[in-house]
């Protein structure tokens, strides 16, 4: 993401988003109520018989309702009343309209409110760009699962199974050949990585790690040890903190290890759970950080909102997960609002 503008006395700023991944986090901060303005093309019909129709770039401002990532289509839809048009016979003013924000196209925002944690996120998304994608592997004998890590959470690319005790692994053991990772390995080039993670239980990453050497590609590539395959795999490795200096700035490795402090600072009476004990630690100066649903900045939940405010008031580190992540559902079964204790709490 390119910043091109940052007020923060205004609470204004104004954007380049770069990839999809900019749009998701766009998303994230814009809030009903918000002011985006961006360009538009618009198809305008003939007036008269035998015209044709034509675009035409119109420039519009909406007050927000709502703010919508597609992630399949790798949209993000701003809909909203008119608040100022040009020209402004094409878009009447308080009419319904909705403003697609693309990769490529300053988009500008006028916040209610433009916080701290609004900013980092601008900055995280902006320090992201260009970077080079991790490929993470967890694997076995028996499967290998293979997935991206995005700001959006796991993109899972491949499930590849060894098939060790079908025909086609007998007939290449006499040929002294390996299939599986034959597999693994054109997946990978496929993916055209420049670096992988490979991590599971056993000692088939160690062979695996002896079969790509002897390829002598660029490929950097990083082993670690998982007790787990599969998705479970993928979300240790993710929490471990093994991989950091290679996934350093994705915003999902900073929510698993958010949410797992959290998590482990319950059993020693370190923890605030739900909205209401939070509220109680924020007011007492006693949360040193926060986790909290994304969804509570648009949930219309005025009071977490106010909570959140004030914590930030406060100087507490606030995250946000996202609701889809296994961090999200694990902080979703604590109450949605989280924080970790400076000292034990001294309320009920």
């Amino acid at each position: 993401m390119q910043i091109l503008k940052v007020d923060r006395r205004n609470n204004h700023f104004e954007v380049v988003p770069d990839t999809f991944e900019d749009l998701w986090h766009l998303e994230r901060i814009i809030e009903k109520g918000d002011h985006v303005s961006g360009s538009a093309e618009r198809k305008i019909k003939a007036e008269e018989e035998g015209e044709k129709a034509y675009r035409q770039i119109i420039f519009v401002e909406l007050e927000v309702e709502k703010a919508v990532f597609h992630e399949a289509s790798g949209q993000l839809r701003i809909q909203g009343i008119v608040t100022f048009a040009k020209p402004q016979e094409l878009v009447p003013l308080k009419a319904h309209h909705t403003l697609e924000a693309e990769t490529g196209k300053k988009i500008s925002v006028t916040k209610k409110k433009l916080r701290s944690f609004d900013i980092e996120r601008l900055e995280r998304a902006k320090n992201a760009t260009g970077r080079e994608k991790a490929l993470l592997i967890v694997m076995d004998d028996e499967e290998a699962e293979l997935a991206f890590l995005r700001d959006i959470g796991l993109e899972s690319k491949a499930r590849i199974i060894s098939g060790r005790e079908g025909k086609r692994f007998k007939s290449a053991e006499k040929q002294k050949s390996n299939p599986f990772f034959e597999e693994i390995y054109s997946k990978i080039l496929d993916l055209a990585v420049k670096k992988a993670v490979v991590a599971g239980p056993g000692f088939e990453k160690q062979n695996f790690e002896k079969f790509v050497k002897e390829k002598k590609d660029k490929i950097e590539f990083v082993f670690e040890s998982t007790n787990s395959v599969g998705i479970t795999g993928l979300n240790e490795l993710i929490k471990s903190g093994k991989i950091d200096k290679v996934i350093e700035g994705f915003h999902l490795a900073e929510e698993a290890k958010a949410v797992e402090r959290v998590l482990s600072s319950i059993s020693n009476g370190l923890a605030a759970l739900g909205e209401k004990e939070v509220a109680q630690a924020v007011e007492s100066s006693a949360a040193s950080e926060i986790v909290a649903l994304e969804t509570t900045l648009t949930s219309g939940n005025g009071k977490v909102q106010e909570l959140l405010d004030r914590a930030e008031q406060y100087g507490t580190k606030i995250h946000f997960i996202a609701n889809k992540s296994d961090p999200g559902r694990q902080l979703e079964g604590i109450g949605g609002i989280a924080a970790v204790l400076r000292y034990r709490k001294k309320w009920d």
